[in-house]
């Protein structure tokens, strides 16, 4: 009989890793100092609600995105279908850092031309890349949501006299969305991490300031280690609440 592991184990051992690894790397005590300081968790704490706040954006504004991408596909003429299967494609295959680079200039010199000066700036090219690649991902997976669901629901819907549009809103996508929820907070996690690459064009966020404070510091061994635990506390706790989903909703299998 498998075994499953409870969460206070893994969270046991990952936490015997995190005190295990700055003596590992031999890292001293006298240069965690700057952490004793409240400006400089005020600092990091500035960055980590940019890093929650582009990735909340992104995560609700992919819904509709990725809505309408799995719906062309499924069942969209083929005239949208097609185009559709190649732009969701072609952005999963981008690497996410490329395409925040070409919207970061193009926006750039959109809010330029039209005199918008949020346009210009790192964040707003960081949301749009985030929602694009959130939208494609998400959009596969609620399309993979709707094709799981049994042929009797299509069935019964249509029984009951319910148009295709009625059968796919009232009792269709209610189940798809309940399906695709545990993976959706799970994608949440991934973007909380990708936000770290709007660095790269000077999205300040909690990775960013974290470099910034040990080029002042000169500890870069031990911010980074702080910097990654308040990544691991934050994923940890995003993670466990898409497990708990999984288990309150009945999709856990096995």
């Amino acid at each position: 009989m498998e075994t499953r592991e409870r969460p206070w184990q893994t969270l046991a051992g990952v936490l015997m890793v995190l005190i295990l690894i700055p003596l590992a790397f031999r890292m001293q005590p006298a240069r965690f100092e700057p952490f004793l300081n409240l400006s400089t968790w005020r600092f990091l704490g500035l960055g980590l609600l940019l890093t929650l706040e582009a990735s909340a954006i992104a995560i609700l504004a992919s819904i509709p995105l990725a809505l309408f991408f799995a719906m062309a596909r499924h069942s969209g003429p083929f005239w949208l279908r097609y185009p559709v299967i190649a732009l969701v494609e072609g952005i999963r295959a981008l690497p996410l850092l490329g395409l925040m680079f070409y919207l970061f200039l193009r926006l750039s010199a959109l809010g330029r031309q039209l005199g918008i000066d949020a346009l210009t700036r790192p964040d707003a090219a960081v949301i749009a890349a985030l929602w694009l690649y959130t939208g494609a991902v998400n959009g596969e997976a609620l399309r993979a949501a709707i094709l799981s669901l049994p042929r009797g629901q299509w069935e019964a819907a249509r029984s009951l006299g319910l148009t295709y549009f009625q059968a796919m809103r009232l009792v269709i996508l209610p189940q798809a969305f309940r399906r695709a929820l545990p993976p959706l907070v799970a994608q949440f996690a991934t973007l909380v991490k990708d936000t770290s690459l709007g660095a790269i064009i000077g999205f300040i966020e909690l990775y960013r300031r974290g470099v910034i404070l040990f080029q002042g510091e000169r500890n870069p061994l031990e911010t980074l280690y702080v910097v990654s635990a308040i990544y691991f506390g934050v994923n940890y706790a995003l993670g466990r609440l898409a497990a708990f989903l999984e288990q309150r909703l009945g999709l856990r299998r096995g």
